[in-house]
């Protein structure tokens, strides 16, 4: 989830060493722990299957997928695609009413002389996976013996999960996104790194040096509503605009988040603001599966829509 690894091509050594070395941040436990918590959250509703509920570890799994796709990691043409997915620098291009889909912004972008990939495009794959989801629960809703369509249910639940807790990391959508940008460029401070490391040590971890107080899911979900989203992309701008309103509180934490192997300060502000981050990120995630499950019973399969099943034991065709 570091965007200092989407938006710059580590050159040296030294700098590479300290990122593979770093302490599990944002991108992993961190998306982890957003995962399981949101489906805790969504399990208060009543809807969702019960299948999705018991492949929770499944979605939280995968919902780690999404870093695997940028570098180091990824191929370099792979890196180019995903990396813009990560983010959204609102101040570039701040609209009212946001294009309806990615194609018609990226003509936006270009009459607007910028480069959608500067901008970033986390609104758009937050709308897309949201979607995706939709129509595999509607293949679901057909096919509910199929367990196949029912592990693409699990996967499209992660990797939306990732993106959606990427939108409520404030320096992921700000260009100030690793100290405060002047002219136009981040000083690459190490603040980001250090706030993406927070929601891993909030949740706690039995194997860190250091591993913190685990954070009290019960109390986080007793201010948790989540609900179905009428429509996701003004639902995902409107959340958005509340992780960017936040940019400046990050900065005036700067000298109390600690250093990304250190423990946050038990009833700091900093813990205070990680459990609200984690609290937002857990709500809005399960909003869009709420979201995708509604949906999807408007979805009518066409006639020519077939998904073989081949119980165990049985021939493949």
């Amino acid at each position: 989830m570091n965007a200092l690894k989407y938006r710059h091509i580590i050159l040296a050594a030294g700098i590479f060493f300290a990122f593979a070395t770093s302490a599990p941040a944002w991108h992993g436990k961190g998306h982890y722990d957003v995962a399981l918590l949101a489906l805790r959250a969504a399990r208060t509703d009543g809807n969702l299957p019960a299948f999705f509920h018991a492949g929770a570890r499944t979605v939280a799994h995968s919902s780690l997928d999404p870093d695997n796709f940028t570098r180091p990691i990824a191929p370099n043409a792979l890196h180019r695609a995903e990396s813009p997915e990560h983010f959204f620098d609102v101040e570039l291009l701040a609209e009212a009413n946001m294009p309806p889909n990615r194609y018609e912004f990226i003509d936006l972008c270009y009459r607007r002389k910028l480069k959608p990939n500067r901008v970033g495009l986390l609104p758009y794959a937050i709308t897309e996976w949201t979607q995706r989801l939709t129509v595999t629960f509607a293949e679901y809703r057909k096919y509910p013996d199929n367990p196949t369509i029912r592990a693409k249910c699990l996967l499209h639940a992660g990797m939306l999960a990732h993106y959606a807790a990427d939108l409520c990391q404030p320096l992921h959508v700000t260009i100030h996104y690793d100290g405060r940008a002047t002219g136009g460029k981040s000083p690459r401070s190490g603040i980001h790194a250090k706030v993406d490391a927070l929601l891993g040590k909030l949740a706690g971890d039995a194997n860190a040096p250091s591993p913190g107080k685990p954070f009290d899911a019960n109390s986080l979900l007793a201010g948790m509503r989540p609900v179905a989203f009428k429509a996701v992309l003004p639902a995902t701008m409107a959340e958005l605009r509340k992780s960017s309103a936040l940019v400046g509180r990050v900065y005036d934490l700067e000298k109390q988040i600690p250093a990304e192997a250190a423990p946050i300060a038990p009833g700091s502000a900093v813990e205070k603001f990680s459990a609200e981050r984690m609290q937002a990120a857990g709500k809005f995630t399960a909003s869009l599966y709420l979201t995708a499950w509604h949906d999807s019973a408007d979805i009518k399969l066409p006639w020519w829509y077939r998904r073989p099943y081949n119980p165990p034991g049985t021939a493949a065709p």
